[in-house]
């Protein structure tokens, strides 16, 4: 009996590490799975994609190139950053365990719907005990991006719903919704506290509730810097797809051409797609949508939104894939 007692823990330390393995393998196939679908998906699209590359890398595009290289890992950074403010409500993390977190989170988040992937990632890479408390900060980290992305939407949307191909009465549910919105997240900053005060007597919501009510804790300063670093990385992703736009010279004024991207990242923002069957998807299909009116070639609308995934979402979802590897299941002291 002794003997089966010592035994028990080393077996029982084993069958959490064979989960542990199984679970990364799981996710690294379903990711793999999607890279190799989107990639397939591109090319039974429409064939010209591969000649229009092969027209814009040229020597006279390269600046332009590679500065949207150079963007891919500050859009990053300040996501790691936004991350990092929020996360310390749970755990002291430093830029780079934060940095790791969200580059983590991407990569998972291929692999599941909306953003519960992108959620279990950055939780499950911090070095705590108490990393189950962070799922309220990983809502407000989203919620934060969500809420620019629809921000930033509603502006381009004001701006040239009146060139869109829609009927005038899904342009008027489509204002009323931006504007139900923009204030549904007003009232939720300003009523915050009020889940930090509540005290459900349900055994089951008072567990839900431990992991969301850090959420009524933030104060509007930190709220505020959050807020920023997520603009910021907005204006970068946005000036990355203005740029890959740019190449393909469009007669299509920059603030114009901001104006339609900005409704491209609205309709993915608000439209939440199983990423595992058609993020990328879902943006080429709304920027056709998008830039029907002005009479663009598809293919080089399609190239320029495919150009943008793979020079900032694939490399750094390759990377998360590594970090996922490189994750130890293990209790902090």
């Amino acid at each position: 009996m002794v003997q089966d007692k010592e035994l028990s823990p080393p077996k029982e330390k084993r069958n959490r590490r064979n989960l542990l393995w199984l679970g990364k393998l799981a996710v690294t196939v379903l990711i793999l799975s999607y890279i190799y679908r989107t990639f397939t998906n591109e090319q039974k699209g429409i064939s010209d994609v591969g000649n229009v590359f092969g027209s814009i890398l040229t020597a006279d595009h390269f600046p332009i190139i590679a500065f949207m290289l150079f963007l891919v890992p500050a859009n990053w950074a300040l996501e790691s950053l936004k991350w990092q403010k929020l996360a310390q409500k749970v755990a002291v993390l430093s830029f780079w365990d934060a940095f790791r977190g969200t580059l983590t989170g991407l990569a998972v988040g291929v692999a599941a719907p909306a953003q519960l992937g992108d959620t279990i990632g950055r939780v499950a890479a911090l070095k705590s005990d108490r990393r189950l408390e962070a799922i309220g900060a990983a809502i407000v980290s989203n919620g934060i991006q969500f809420y620019i992305s629809v921000a930033a939407g509603a502006v381009g949307w004001f701006h040239l719903q009146e060139k869109l191909a829609l009927s005038p009465a899904a342009k008027q549910m489509l204002s009323i919704l931006l504007i139900t919105i923009l204030l549904l997240g007003v009232l939720a900053v300003a009523f915050r506290r009020q889940l930090t005060d509540w005290h459900p007597k349900n055994s089951t919501i008072q567990k839900i509730h431990s992991y969301l009510r850090i959420i009524g804790a933030y104060t509007g300063e930190e709220l505020s810097l959050s807020a920023f670093y997520g603009s910021l990385r907005y204006l970068v992703f946005l000036t990355q797809f203005v740029l890959a736009l740019s190449l393909f010279e469009f007669p299509i004024p920059a603030l114009e051409l901001a104006s339609c991207v900005s409704l491209i990242f609205l309709a993915k923002t608000l439209i939440p797609a199983v990423n595992v069957l058609g993020d990328l998807g879902l943006r080429e299909f709304t920027a056709l949508l998008v830039f029907a009116s002005y009479g663009l070639p598809a293919e080089k609308v399609i190239a320029a939104t495919f150009m943008v995934w793979i020079v900032n979402v694939l490399g750094p979802i390759l990377i998360g894939i590594f970090l996922i590897w490189k994750y130890k299941l293990k209790r902090n002291r």
